[in-house]
This record gives structure tokens, C-alpha cells and sequence, in this order.
């Protein structure tokens, strides 16, 4: 089986050390080889300055794709397209004076573009968190929620908090589920999380909105939150309910699912 490919975007921002040593956690959890998008031409110094960050965390064997053509956005996703990475992960906006993170153009772009699950982090930090939670968003009667399963497992969260959306939508969508149904479908997904962390909620959210989801969410402030989407024409899709995470990242922020391979890519390496 072929090694697991990672890439972090990096800009030489304040947060430069934090998002490469979050990077650098999440490939050596997943046994991941490691590479570096920096949208900007190549120089000494920068690559001087890679190096002694890499070398700080006891890492050699990291190669930069130097992507500085065209506009940023572009230029990341054409790389993330072009290397079939597993993994692309990227830093959002900060703004200290505002609680909620915003998300900027470039971000937005990776979110609908980029061909491979993606990791979105809004605050990175050098050190690694103690006592991890996760947040797993899915669908009450459609469910979709085993790609997540190997993630949360090498992340071995404290706690998974499981948030099951339940509009009057998805029960249009499912005419024929019974409630009862429903209920041993959650039922299956909280036991067999339950091996994997000490604590594990499942809630059961009836709104006709994502709002309540997004005010659950951000209240409750997990390390992680784990959503599989869809592809549409190319473009990365969520279910309605979800369509704020477009606007606000309360967390980081995993979306599994990747757009279909053509033949000739079949048997690619998928995360997870």
C-alpha cells in the first residue's frame, strides 16, 4: 500500500511555526510523507527559513512546491490537483478582536476546490493540545459518518460529541425511515465510536436550519470537527444544514470526500 501524502499551505505569517508543527502532528499520526505549498517564488532565505523549521522538529524530508504564478487560491489548488495529495492542510484568517473565525477568499476556495479531504486549522498551535474532543456532523437519516472513523481513531479524542441533524428536509429525503429506525442507526454509530474514546454524546438536533448546529458548536468549542461532503460539478458540496461552515470555522475543521477518480487514477490512496 502506498504512503499517505500530506501538504500544509505556509506563508511566512506570525503563525508560520504553529501551522507546520500542526502539520507535522497530523503526518506522523497517519504515518504521512510531508510536503509544503508556499504560495511565492523561490529564494535563499526562504528555503533557509524552512529548513531550520523542519530541522526543529526533527524533520528532513520535506519538499516545497514553489507556487508563484497566478493568483494564490489557483495556484495552491493546481498543485493539490496536479500531486494527488491525501491531505491538504491550510490556515484560516485570524482575528484576535473577533470571536468567530471568518474565513477569507483563499480559504473559500480551498474549501469548494481543493481535490482532497482537508484539514482547516483557525488557531494552529506549536504545542500539542492535551485532552482532545471531536465533533462528528451528520445527518440523522442518512448518515454518513464511517470516513470519519479512522481519523478519530489516531486522533483518540477524550471526548466525541455526535451532532445528528434531523430537518424536515432530510425526512422528505427518507420518507420511508421510521423513527425507530433512526434511532438504532445512531444507536450502532454512538457504540462503535464508543471503543474509541472514553466519552461519547450523541444528540439529536431537529432544526430547520444549521443555525442551532453552528450556536451547538461553538459553545461546546471541540479541537476537532469531522464532515464528510460531496462533489458537484467539481466543486466540494455540503449538506444545507452545513452551509455556514463555508463562512465560519468554529474549530479545526476535517471534510472527507473527494471528487470521482477517472480510470486511469483508480486505486489511488484515499485518507482515510
Amino acid at each position: 500500500m502506498s504512503r499517505l501524502h500530506f501538504a500544509v499551505a505556509s506563508t511566512f505569517s506570525p503563525r508560520f511555526l504553529a501551522i507546520l508543527a500542526e502539520a507535522d502532528r497530523m503526518a506522523r499520526a497517519f504515518g504521512a510523507s510531508l510536503s509544503v505549498l508556499h504560495a511565492g517564488d523561490r529564494t535563499d532565505e526562504k528555503v533557509a527559513l524552512f529548513q531550520r523549521a523542519f530541522g526543529d522538529l526533527g524533520r528532513q524530508d520535506v519538499k516545497i512546491f514553489w507556487c508563484g504564478h497566478g493568483d494564490t487560491a489557483g495556484a495552491l489548488v493546481a498543485s493539490a490537483s496536479s500531486e494527488r495529495f491525501d491531505l491538504f492542510i491550510a490556515g484560516t484568517i485570524a482575528r484576535p478582536n473577533d470571536p468567530r473565525n471568518f474565513t477569507g477568499t483563499i480559504v473559500r476556495e480551498l474549501f469548494t476546490r481543493t481535490p482532497c479531504d482537508l484539514l482547516l486549522i483557525p488557531e494552529p498551535v506549536e504545542r500539542p493540545p492535551t485532552g482532545l474532543s471531536a465533533c462528528l456532523l451528520l445527518e440523522a437519516r442518512s448518515p454518513r459518518w464511517r470516513a470519519a472513523k479512522r481519523t478519530l481513531q489516531t486522533l483518540q479524542p477524550d471526548k466525541i460529541l455526535i451532532l445528528a441533524a434531523d430537518s424536515p428536509l432530510a425526512r422528505a429525503r427518507c420518507p420511508l425511515a421510521e423513527e425507530a429506525d433512526t434511532a438504532d442507526v445512531l444507536e450502532e454509530i454512538r457504540l462503535e465510536l464508543g471503543g474509541i474514546a472514553p466519552e461519547v454524546d450523541l444528540r439529536c438536533i431537529q432544526s430547520n436550519t444549521g443555525f442551532l448546529i453552528c450556536d451547538i458548536v461553538q459553545d461546546m468549542a471541540p479541537d476537532f470537527l469531522l464532515v464528510e461532503s460531496s462533489w458537484k460539478e467539481g466543486l466540494r458540496v455540503l449538506p444545507h444544514y452545513l452551509d455556514w461552515l463555508e463562512l465560519v470555522i468554529p474549530s479545526r475543521l476535517f471534510l472527507f470526500g473527494k471528487p470521482a477518480r477517472t480510470q486511469s487514477e483508480e486505486g489511488t490512496l484515499v485518507l482515510p
